[in-house]
């Protein structure tokens, strides 16, 4: 029996990128839910702040059972590529 890979979507992402928003209660949650966000639109748009960024991280780990190496200095900027290499890491994970 073979279970079959978690994957991640952009769509599943975007849903959890605004649920660490809405969860701060420092944030404007009409913006939010008003957003327009895709696979091109930048982190740095979404209103995330640093610790937004780490909580995020923290909830993909332990949702999909991977380990995120982020730093300030990465080349990660949109959300998209942001999913690519969760994607990434995935794969990684289910060849191992």
């Amino acid at each position: 029996m073979t279970s079959e890979a978690p994957k991640i979507t952009i769509d599943f992402l975007i849903g959890m990128l605004k649920q660490v928003i809405v969860e701060n209660p420092s944030r404007d949650r009409a913006k939010i839910a008003d957003a327009s966000w895709g696979p091109e639109t930048l982190l740095e748009d979404t209103g995330f702040n640093s610790y937004d960024l780490v909580e995020i991280i923290f909830k993909l780990e332990d949702h999909f059972g991977i380990e995120i190496h982020y730093n300030a200095n990465n080349d990660v900027k949109t959300i998209g590529q942001l999913c690519d290499e969760i994607a990434k890491l995935l794969a990684k994970k289910q060849a191992a």
